[in-house]
């Protein structure tokens, strides 16, 4: 039976129609298709196809006419019919673009369908769904195994990224993160994915498991993220702008203030017995005038006054365009953020992008961007905020910052110190980074590409520091400090690469070979000096500072720091019939930071893939469309230790003399080196399996991974005696196990309504499994943060295990624990006695949590009507702890401040989160609060929208008028709902990852995209 709509009905009673009847069949199986829809286009005249693919539809009479036909899993399809026409067949293509999408892998290409490794892809339209100025915080909770958070809040800000966990182990105070993923741009190592303005990028594939990143070597050890910028094309040339402006907010908790702040102060006064009654007040507040600011009713919300609202635009215009010889794409963009706490960002940047044919044989291209920064930052009064008294008088009758807000007590320096004016606190930076790659490519056989790629990478830097004596950098000091950096960084990436392609009736064979070179170089110039004559100087004359005071070397910088690495690498693609798959990888590696002996070594990888779905059994079907099953093995290397740290280095130092004659010395450096230090080595299987129904209407990928790291280079402590105090050796091992899932959902799909799900899902297992002697490692500095424990994370909390608070009606049972002499009672912290001693004491401190969630989600949906589209992103990590420092503002003496949250243990309140006040007492001071260390560590579980975008889009008949391609106007609403598991995270977002300076905003923003 045929289904008609009565939109036809109603159209041929207006007009002079004619019936035309029609066929709908799959140009590959050509099967019918039963359900697609017939539009006469331009109208809302429609029809679908029966049980037997047919249609009947009116059209106008003597006139041609055009018809749109679609269905999900199919390409649409327009189809002329001409007048007197009466029969029409329709052959729709499958939408395999998903399939057939090509995927950037390493030193080359692939379709998605030809891939063994695994891979995710983000293409240009996700990336630019989140408005950014960093690419990597558009790729949040659409790459499964990849965990991103927002570094801070901070002005210009980037985000941290890991992929797959933590492998290796951070030696502090190392300046290496050896868990970075390396980033290629355009094929090109030595990039930063935060200089690139989004808007020049085409796509982005995160390369995960051994396989994928092999042909990278040691570079790739901890994932690889492939950007491609986007490149010219023939044709008329196109103009894209894209810009938006937004305002931010921070969210922070309050602080105590007026009745709240003088409760807190009664308390601590009246647990020892030295308040009563709100006659004894007088007592409570013995500072120099803070008692008359009491009475006088002078509070300060110092929060308020401390944040802004902050402003964040971006700019950005780019052309694109060629002929079949020359293609060009070109852009500039502005970036500029005002931070909430008087600071600011901002960024320049160019790009040019071309693409030079030369003849059949030749082709060359250049690839080239500049950036420019300039950055402002300012000391984070946040600490200041919730530690000072909320009394004084913050301005003077001028408006003019009282830098003591109390005149009579001059200890206590208000949190707007730094706003006095213009020359009291300055830190500026200003960066230049520029990226000039070339290559040279030929053909002189069919299936033989030659190419070779030279990329550089140079950026100038300058840091310029400026603390007045009574800024909040130099409260108490009593003297200005001044200080200028100068870093000069040097990279060059040449690779040669040789591609061979052979087809053998069903079997394609690609033969890759590789050479590549690298080399960093870093020059570093430092100059600091105390007591500026004039403030107005900044730090740009450090002639005019004190000279016994100046110094010409940088605190955490050598002079000069330069490495080189040399790789080959070679790998096999075979391909059967679009059905088996093998890839086989090689490469053999040489660092100059590892020892003599022990620089080189080889890596090896295997990976292949069976396409079921293409299998006869399975290719008919119409439910599973799709079926692929793919595994891989390999091998990979990490060296990132600091240059020369096999070496036994020499410093040279000034302090020395002959009477008053100065003499140079030189001391070893605090590290010790190693000769027979070596490669750390991962180890990975990996799992994969990529599914498609209803005509890949439903899709998902599904990757199971387990990485063995041995071999660990891990900076680890020695005795002073040794005259040194540290040496980097092959210590350790670590095991990283995980599920990945991305399912990808279009629930609905017609020409004026379609509605995408995607869903994405990472669990991941962290556990150090092997530590020098087989023991943990308690570290001696920071020890609840810094330890290494067996069978545990390498982020993990190491302190005691908070219990609660002691109440009333357990006074006795808490009586029977100590610490030292003191016995426990009503009001103290409540510790979990683990060796059951009733001591309390470090034999009970032990594994709290970790700062790795148990998983991480990321929930898309995009929904499209006409003209308009909503996009709504929400992410999720759970299980995971945060140390929460502004928890750690609870003064219990009551003569600080701190959150109004913090919830305190009284008589007549009895919680279980925070103590009894109690006066003169520090946290660390008494031993009733044996324990404090845990009060920081809360579970920072969370659920967020992160994203919130609405849409609409000219229609093309409005913009055409105009010479407008496309016009897009849309809302974004970012952080806009954040849901913790802990009611201790109130108003504060724990993506922050519990830090207190700079935490993360909500914010708002209109945005335009404009096309020509």
């Amino acid at each position: 039976m045929l289904l008609s709509s009565a939109t036809t009905a109603s159209y041929a009673q207006s007009r002079q129609t004619h019936s035309i009847s029609g066929l709908v069949i799959s140009a590959d199986s050509k099967e019918t298709i039963a359900g697609a829809t017939v539009i006469l286009k331009g109208t809302t005249t429609g029809n679908t196809t029966n049980a037997d693919g047919k249609f009947i539809l009116n059209v106008p009479a003597g006139e041609p006419a055009t018809l749109v036909v679609s269905f999900l899993g199919y390409r649409p399809e327009e189809v002329t019919v001409e007048p007197g026409q009466n029969v029409v067949e329709v052959r729709l293509e499958e939408n395999v673009a998903t399939l057939n999408d090509v995927v950037v892998i390493g030193f080359g290409a692939v379709k998605k369908r030809d891939v063994t490794g695994s891979i995710a892809s983000v293409k240009a339209e996700e990336i630019v769904q989140t408005p950014t100025h960093n690419a990597v915080e558009a790729l949040q909770g659409r790459v499964p195994g990849a965990d991103i958070v927002r570094n801070s809040g901070a002005a210009g800000a980037g985000s941290s990224i890991t992929i797959r966990g933590n492998r290796s182990i951070n030696s502090p105070g190392s300046g290496i993160d050896k868990n970075s993923p390396l980033v290629v741009i355009d094929g090109y190592q030595g990039g930063n994915i935060s200089d690139l303005n989004p808007n020049d990028i085409e796509s982005v594939e995160v390369l995960k498991d051994a396989s994928a990143t092999a042909i990278y070597g040691a570079q790739g050890a901890n994932g690889v993220i492939i950007v491609s910028t986007k490149r010219g094309a023939a044709g008329k040339v196109r103009v894209d702008y894209n810009g938006y402006y937004g305002v931010n907010d921070y969210q922070f908790p309050e602080s105590r203030i007026g009745e709240g702040y003088v409760a807190l102060r009664r308390e601590a006064f009246r647990t020892v017995g030295q308040w009563s009654t709100p006659a004894d007040d007088a007592r409570l507040f013995p500072a120099p005038g803070e008692y008359d600011a009491v009475q006088n009713g002078q509070w300060v919300n110092w929060m308020d006054l401390v944040k802004n609202r902050g402003i964040q635009q971006s700019h950005a215009v780019s052309l694109r365009g060629g002929s079949e010889a020359t293609k060009v794409f070109a852009s500039a963009g502005y970036f500029r953020e005002e931070g909430m706490l008087t600071n600011n960002f901002n960024r320049l940047n160019s790009r040019l992008n071309l693409d030079q044919t030369i003849s059949k044989v030749f082709k060359t291209g250049l690839l080239t961007q500049v950036t420019y920064y300039q950055q402002n930052d300012r000391r984070d009064p946040l600490s200041v905020v919730t530690s000072i008294s909320p009394l004084g008088v913050p301005y003077d009758a001028d408006g003019r910052v009282n830098t003591f807000p109390i005149a009579s007590d001059q200890t206590r320096i208000s949190p707007l110190a730094d706003e006095l004016g213009p020359n009291t606190a300055r830190n500026n930076t200003i960066r230049t980074n520029i990226i000039a790659n070339g290559y040279l490519e030929a053909k002189p056989l069919r299936g033989l590409t030659l190419r070779t790629n030279f990329g550089s990478n140079m950026d100038f830097r300058r840091q310029g520091i400026f603390n007045d004596r009574l800024s909040l950098g130099q409260n108490g000091r009593g003297f200005s400090a001044a200080s200028t950096e100068n870093t000069f960084s040097r990279f060059i990436n040449w690779d040669n690469i040789v591609t061979y392609v052979q087809e053998l009736g069903k079997s394609t064979l690609t033969l890759t070979g590789i050479t590549n070179y690298i080399r960093s170089d870093v020059d570093n110039t430092y100059a600091g000096g105390q007591s500026q004559l004039l403030s107005s100087q900044l730090f740009y004359d450090l002639n005019s500072t004190s000279t016994t005071a100046r110094t010409f070397a940088s605190p955490s910088t050598p002079p000069y720091v330069g490495s080189k690495n040399m790789a080959y690498a070679g790998r096999v693609n075979y391909n059967y019939a679009g059905k088996y798959l093998l890839t086989v990888t090689g490469r053999y590696d040489g660092a100059s930071r590892l020892a003599p002996g022990n620089k080189w070594d080889f890596f090896p990888s295997v990976a292949a893939a069976w396409n079921i779905g293409d299998e006869d059994f399975l290719r008919n079907s119409r439910k599973l469309t799709q079926l692929k099953l793919r595994t891989s093995y390999g091998v990979a290397g990490n060296y990132a230790i600091a240059p020369y740290g096999t070496q036994s280095v020499l410093s040279a130092s000034p302090r020395m003399s002959f009477g008053d004659v100065p003499a140079q010395m030189y001391t070893f450096s605090p590290t010790v080196g190693n000769p027979n230090l070596g490669w750390e080595k991962s180890a990975t299987l990996n799992l994969g399996l990529d599914l498609g129904f209803f005509d890949n209407r439903l899709t998902a990928n599904l990757d199971v991974y387990d990485t063995r790291t041995s071999d660990i280079l891990l900076l680890r402590p020695l005795p002073l005696s040794t005259g040194v105090t540290q040496v980097y050796e092959n210590i350790g091992g670590t095991r990283n196990r995980g599920v990945e899932l991305a399912v990808t959902s279009q629930n609905f799909s017609t020409e004026n309504f379609s509605w995408t799900t995607t869903l994405t899902l990472t669990r991941n297992k962290e556990e150090i499994t092997d530590l020098l002697d087989g023991r943990d490692i308690i570290a001696t500095s920071g020890p609840e943060t810094n330890s290494l424990l067996l069978g545990r994370p390498v982020g993990s909390f190491y302190t005691y295990e908070k219990q609660g608070i002691w109440q009333t009606s357990e006074a006795d049972e808490a009586a029977k624990y100590k610490v030292g002499n003191y016995v426990m009672q009503p009001g103290d912290i409540k510790v979990a006695d683990l060796n059951g001693d009733f001591i309390i004491d470090a034999k009970d401190q032990t594994y709290i949590g970790s700062t790795v969630p148990k998983f991480v989600a990321g929930l898309q949906n995009t929904v499209r009507y006409r003209g308009f589209d909503l996009n709504v992103f929400a992410l999720a990590r759970y299980g995971q702890m945060i140390n929460a420092q502004f928890l750690g503002r609870y003064n219990p003496s009551g003569n600080g401040n701190g959150p109004a949250s913090l919830d305190y243990w009284t008589p007549e309140n009895p919680t279980n989160d925070f103590p009894r006040p109690r006066k003169d007492s520090n946290l660390n001071s008494y031993a009733g609060y044996t324990g404090y260390q845990a009060l920081n560590f809360v579970d920072g579980s969370f659920f967020k929208i992160r994203t919130m975008t609405l849409g609409y889009t000219l229609p093309k008949s409005i913009g055409s008028k105009v010479m407008l391609q496309n016009a897009r106007l849309y809302v974004t609403a970012t952080n806009l709902l954040i849901l913790t598991k802990s009611d201790l995270l109130d108003n504060y977002d724990p993506e922050r990852g519990g830090a207190e300076s700079t935490p993360l905003s909500r914010q708002v923003l209109v945005g335009l995209n404009l096309s020509f």
